[in-house]
């Protein structure tokens, strides 16, 4: 039986080292990589649920929870009741958090450019298309 390498072989790799790559080059920012990636989506969609970040972020309320309460905890972003409906817990960005993410940025710019270095402009132009076509084609199928 030939063995070949599954193109989610690949992405799951390729995942597990930019997330490394990530979390060390975030470390003297004292944000994860899961917390930069939720800041930012709290920041581009705020004020916005848990629930919704949970689904935004493909994750569990329950760890989206977590996360929301270690970042609270670090002063990145505050937690408030939905005034239209109480039982909805609205999540907003901090200064601090807003000031954490530009400094975040700075860092995961620097970070992508040498992680794709390998590649010319052009395939990291076409690497996000495809990559894009193909998340976009799974989010349909799981929402239809």
């Amino acid at each position: 039986m030939a063995v070949t390498a599954r193109a989610f072989f690949y992405i799951q790799q390729v995942e597990l080292l930019a997330r490394r790559r990530i979390e060390q080059g975030l470390q003297d920012e004292a944000i994860t990589a899961g917390q930069y990636m939720v800041l930012n989506l709290i920041v581009h969609h705020e004020p916005v649920s848990s629930a919704d970040l949970a689904r935004r972020a493909n994750m569990t309320a329950q760890s989206m929870g977590e996360f929301i309460k270690a970042m609270e905890t670090k002063g990145l972003l505050e937690r408030r009741s939905d005034p239209n409906n109480r039982r909805v817990i609205q999540v907003s960005s901090t200064a601090a958090g807003r000031a954490a993410l530009v400094q975040a940025e700075a860092k995961v710019d620097q970070i992508e450019r040498e992680y794709f270095g390998c590649l010319t402009v052009e395939e990291l132009a076409q690497l996000k298309m495809l990559l894009n076509r193909v998340r976009t084609a799974e989010l349909a199928r799981l929402s239809g």
